[in-house]
């Protein structure tokens, strides 16, 4: 089951915001880009929770990989984030 609960005001996962982020254009520069992120195989427990994707594959010892957010500049509380859905930095 995914979670909806970023529909309402009481979110379970603070650090998921993606659904939240709109493409640039030339009247609105972007301030988020997209980063990709192999979780360390040492990682806090109580953080494991907000991770979206889980390690599917027994046999295999590969890095658990995630696309996150980095601020481009700092942004406010309230204000809409934009990126360039065409770009990922590796």
């Amino acid at each position: 089951m995914s979670d909806s609960t970023w529909l309402t005001s009481e979110i379970h996962n603070p650090l998921a915001v993606g659904q939240y982020v709109n493409n640039c254009s030339n009247d609105r520069a972007a301030n988020v880009c997209y980063q990709e992120f192999d979780v360390p195989a040492v990682f806090p427990i109580e953080l494991k929770q907000y991770l979206p994707n889980i390690a599917y594959s027994y046999d295999k010892q590969s890095p658990l990989r995630c696309v996150v957010l980095v601020a481009l500049r700092d942004i406010s509380q309230g204000e809409e984030l934009f990126s360039n859905y065409y770009t990922i930095v590796s």
